[in-house]
């Protein structure tokens, strides 16, 4: 199968209209990403949950490129026969509407995994900037980012998470449940910014996340911790 670049199209919208971007049930799901639990994490656990294989790969398949996927540089990218697309959120969603454990899922319950899914990707974004860029100017500022980032959603979090079961009352977790799971056991950048800001990564001041967390990965079996759930590879 061709991109709409090597098809001769201009445009994307072209190649689409043209008929371009069809998928054989046997298309394999593959994702390029770096070995960390960043944007690529939540993508890897919405697969597991939701009984999809995805391929994962830190460099693109060969004969690629980022711009075919409508990346200027970054990732992570998927692939899936002729689709090639870009950013984590936009996967997060192809990924949860082609997978089978999740085809009874209503547009509401969509809506609120894609909710959380962004508040994942906030976290994230802040996270990152306080051990990558904060940190090297105004640690103490850095920590303080990171202390007043987690204490507002995890708060949040405590007064709107179940008790019991997941967000959605099903008998199994989806998005919103694995985007919790992704932010309180990825090492990086979420664990490696509560390390430098000295924050409880146990989260003794907020049990019912904890506890949330805990039923989402005991939901998933072995298919959690993924393979870069505890990565480290900056040595933070």
């Amino acid at each position: 199968m061709t991109s709409f670049i090597e098809s001769g199209f201009t445009t994307r919208a072209e190649w689409l209209a043209a008929g371009g971007g069809t998928m054989a049930a046997g298309d394999t799901l593959h994702m390029t990403y770096f070995p960390i639990a960043g944007r690529g994490e939540l993508c890897r656990l919405i697969a597991a949950a939701g009984g999809l294989s995805l391929e994962e790969s830190t460099e693109l398949p060969a004969g690629d490129s980022k711009l075919e996927y409508l990346s200027p540089s970054g990732m992570p990218l998927l692939k899936h026969g002729d689709l090639k697309m870009s950013q984590s959120l936009a996967i997060e969603g192809y990924l949860t509407n082609l997978a089978p454990k999740f085809s009874g899922l209503t547009a509401q319950q969509k809506a609120v995994d894609a909710m959380y899914g962004g508040i994942k990707e906030e976290m994230l974004l802040n996270c990152a900037k306080a051990i990558f860029t904060t940190k090297k100017s105004a640690p103490d500022q850095a920590k303080e980012d990171v202390t007043k980032l987690m204490d507002k959603w995890f708060a949040i979090f405590e007064a709107s998470l179940p008790g019991t079961g997941f967000v959605h009352g099903l008998g199994y977790p989806t998005g919103a449940d694995l985007a919790v799971l992704n932010i309180t056991t990825g090492y990086m950048p979420f664990g490696a910014a509560m390390k430098f800001a000295g924050y409880d990564s146990n989260l003794a001041k907020y049990p019912k996340v904890k506890a949330h967390a805990d039923r989402t990965a005991a939901a998933l079996g072995p298919a959690f911790p993924t393979k870069f759930t505890s990565a480290n590879p900056f040595g933070m």
